[in-house]
């Protein structure tokens, strides 16, 4: 147009530094600090899943199965030989006389075994289910403050219980 100068545009590639805000430095920084702590933290929600992670902290996992071989209770580690929260070296190291037996024991044979018409179940703990429904620990029996059970019993589910025996000494 006559009568105006033309201006200079500025080219790609071409940045002035100065225009970057203080505002935008920082979220910049927050957006590069925070994408690496979302993928470690995606990583630690998918290891809670794994049974050797399970196996060690003591929780159960979801599903069939998912109890895990040591829990703690009362100050005390019990363990059971017929569940390892799904993991394979444990079905690895059974015998031939452990695979043969029932993963579980019904309260009618919980009964049996203990020789009485009544186990007397007393609920004392829960057991953590990671997105599940608690499992409940009992002892068979009323249990006197300060005192250790060498056995306790923990419901898998619906009339499937497993006995896990006390671990170490006295």
């Amino acid at each position: 147009m006559p009568g105006r100068e033309p201006v200079d545009m500025p080219r790609t590639g071409d940045v002035d530094h100065r225009s970057v805000t203080p505002r935008r430095k920082v979220r910049r920084r927050v957006v590069m600090m925070a994408v690496p702590g979302l993928v470690l933290l995606g990583a630690m929600s998918g290891a809670a899943f794994l049974p050797k992670v399970a196996n060690h902290v003591g929780y159960a996992l979801p599903g069939e199965k998912g109890l895990p071989y040591r829990i703690h209770y009362n100050g005390r580690d019990y363990r059971s030989d017929a569940t390892c929260a799904g993991a394979r070296w444990c079905e690895d190291e059974r015998t031939p006389e452990q695979r043969l037996k029932p993963y579980c024991t019904s309260r009618a044979a919980l009964d049996r075994m203990r020789g009485n018409n009544g186990t007397g179940l007393v609920k004392v703990d829960d057991l953590f289910t990671l997105f599940g429904p608690s499992r409940s620990v009992f002892t068979a029996g009323a249990l006197p403050p300060g005192e250790t059970v060498a056995t306790i019993i923990v419901e898998d589910s619906a009339d499937c219980y497993l006995t896990y025996a006390l671990m170490g000494g006295p």
